[in-house]
């Protein structure tokens, strides 16, 4: 009895007995979603990117995200995601459900006459709770890629 109870208070002195340490965070991409292409006078301009994703659990405070680029990481652009609805999950809990726009392709752009060179997008998530934890979601070290062609 001893030795369980002294656990218990080591647990407990670690913060392995608390509700709010002990769930860890979750992040899954859903979609890319409404595509807008900016054009002036026959000259492409920039891409605008919806990107939805999820988060779980439900909880206070939390700050999300994506981190992208239209170069291969020559430069990283951050962007804040705005919190849509808490919906059903799949298994019976509750799930933020959370967007982000991103605006991708200024060095990319196509001049009167001139081909539309394709490229790529790559982007990971992030959510942030509020003890200050990171939770990444970049496909498993591959990132998450979306083709502009």
């Amino acid at each position: 009895m001893n030795k369980l109870m002294a656990g218990l208070v080591v647990g407990m002195a670690l913060g392995l007995g608390s509700v709010s340490s002990s769930q860890a965070e979750a992040i899954w991409f859903k979609k890319v979603d409404g595509r807008y292409d900016y054009w002036k006078y026959a000259t492409y301009l920039a891409t605008q990117l919806k990107i939805d994703f999820g988060v779980w659990p439900v909880a206070p405070g939390h700050t999300a995200g994506a981190v992208f680029t239209d170069d291969g990481w020559a430069t990283a652009k951050w962007q804040p995601a705005e919190w849509q609805a808490n919906v059903q999950g799949p298994f019976g809990g509750w799930d933020e459900a959370w967007s982000v726009w991103v605006t991708v392709g200024g060095g990319h752009g196509q001049y009167v006459s001139q081909p539309f060179t394709p490229y790529w997008v790559e982007f990971a998530l992030y959510v942030r709770d509020h003890y200050g934890n990171w939770t990444w979601d970049n496909n498993g070290g591959m990132n998450h890629r979306y083709h502009v062609k």
